[in-house]
């Protein structure tokens, strides 16, 4: 991360200049319009920064029940192993802190970047009109226009989602939740904490909305909020996509529904 030196030297009564601080990075625009994306399990915006060659792609995606919001960047793929990062940003005209995760997408094409963040820490979008990134790989300023109206759709998207996927009273009422066939915990082993988090000694609970469909099937996992730990984030998901199984939710007739599970998984390092 770029730190900001100043220097004040006295020689022979002479006094030397500061040093110059680095110019701000210039900002990035879309070269396509905003695409609001109604997926089966989320919704996305999606822009397209850079240029037709080199392209940058940016998406914000906010969990169901928008207690986060995961900021999603495509970098050029460099194939970089999975690494975690700190990363600042300046939306709410003051620095906030968080941290970012860095692995490389399919075929080495791109390179993922997820951060997830409160909506408080993206309340000011809508007046800044950007959102600058710094820390990792990025250095970067991305212009936002009609930012107000793309947040404003996906919260509509996601009222509509909520809906289809039964969460909390709407949709379909419920004669029976769905339910992991074991308990979560057991899922998962020793040999799942992530490398970088343990010699970070990084601790936390993720608390995960699972939506689950008619067959028990998981079709996506999402961070409703974050254990504060990017690697603990993912990897909660991850695991759970892999090797987990449900039984479906039944509505008032006992017939098979979609639904959802929210869950907490506590990541700890024993002494």
């Amino acid at each position: 991360m770029s730190s900001l030196f100043r220097s004040l030297a006295l020689l022979s009564g002479a006094v030397m200049p500061l040093c110059a601080a680095p110019a701000a990075p210039e900002v990035h625009r879309p070269i396509s319009p905003w695409n609001l994306d109604y997926g089966l399990t989320a919704c996305n915006a999606i822009a397209t920064y850079g240029t037709p060659k080199k392209p940058i792609t940016l998406a914000f995606r906010p969990s169901p029940n928008g207690t986060v919001v995961r900021l999603i960047v495509l970098l050029p793929g460099r194939g970089v192993p999975a690494y975690q990062f700190e990363v600042k940003t300046n939306v709410t005209g003051a620095a906030v802190k968080t941290n970012g995760l860095r692995f490389p997408g399919t075929k080495g094409k791109n390179d993922i970047v997820w951060i997830n963040f409160t909506p408080d820490q993206l309340a000011g979008l809508r007046a800044a009109g950007e959102i600058a990134l710094d820390g990792g790989p990025l250095q970067d300023r991305f212009a936002l226009p009609t930012i107000g109206k793309v947040l404003d759709g996906l919260e509509r998207c996601n009222a509509d989602l909520r809906k289809y996927w039964n969460v909390e009273g709407t949709g379909v009422g419920l004669s029976k939740p769905a339910r992991s066939k074991q308990p979560l915990r057991e899922y998962f082993s020793e040999s799942d904490y992530p490398k970088q988090a343990i010699q970070q000694y990084d601790t936390g609970a993720s608390r995960i909305m699972m939506m689950i469909d008619e067959t028990g099937a998981l079709k996506d996992c999402m961070v409703e909020e974050t254990s504060g730990v990017a690697t603990l984030d993912a990897m909660t998901c991850a695991i759970l996509q892999q090797r987990a199984s449900f039984e479906p939710a039944l509505d008032a007739a006992g017939k098979p529904v979609r639904s959802v599970l929210t869950e907490r998984v506590r990541w700890r390092i024993a002494p």
